[in-house]
């Protein structure tokens, strides 16, 4: 059961975000805030998988709570839903490490999806905001990476473990860390979330 906390500021877009979402068998809303500051205090107090929060709200912004809840390395999840589909906010959302931003006109099957994802070691960006983040040179990208690297950064970005990609590539676990360290510093990149992103933005360009 995906255990969420849902934070909007606007009560009716949240009440039927709750009631929508509780139609699903497999997640449960344990709680509900109005700003930033109520959801950073529930996020504590229930400690819940998954945090499904706007941007834009009053008291304390979504992108202040999940800073302050990354610094703690809460290991809450962070989703925005969010109308802002600009550059701006999405990048510092990423920078923040959080694990998925989309739209608030998206299709509830996507937000369902991206939730789903989530809650199961992924990462999800709105398909219309993929085009948003930073392009990188894929020629380099391409002859940088390994094809082993390649190949474990394509299982990062499916939301495997360390430990899960040396069990599926029968290598051991030290050597695997040494890989995802190599591909951190030549994607240039801070985390996995990061690391999933870039892959997620060029798997046409890996599959060649």
């Amino acid at each position: 059961m995906i255990r969420l906390l849902v934070a909007d500021d606007h009560a009716l877009i949240r009440k039927g975000l709750v009631q929508l979402i509780e139609m699903e068998n497999d997640i449960k809303v344990i709680s509900q805030a109005s700003n930033g500051e109520e959801a950073y205090k529930l996020a504590k107090k229930f400690m819940p998988d998954l945090i499904l929060m706007d941007v834009n709200m009053p008291v304390m912004n979504g992108i202040k709570a999940a800073k302050m809840l990354k610094e703690e390395k809460h290991p809450s999840k962070v989703l925005f839903l969010t109308i802002y589909n600009d550059r701006e906010y999405l990048l510092e959302a990423l920078k923040l490490g959080v694990e998925g931003y989309i739209l608030k006109d998206a299709e509830y099957d996507d937000l369902i999806k991206a939730i789903r994802t989530i809650y199961n070691g992924g990462v999800y960006i709105h398909p219309s905001l993929m085009e948003e983040i930073d392009n990188i040179d894929h020629e380099n990208l391409k002859k940088d990476l390994t094809p082993r690297e390649i190949e474990i950064l394509k299982l990062i970005s499916k939301g495997y473990s360390n430990k899960e990609i040396a069990q599926k590539l029968f290598l051991s676990e030290k050597t695997v860390k040494n890989h995802v360290y190599n591909i951190f510093k030549k994607l240039d990149v801070k985390d996995r979330t990061q690391a999933a992103i870039y892959m997620l933005k060029n798997e046409t360009i890996l599959q060649n």
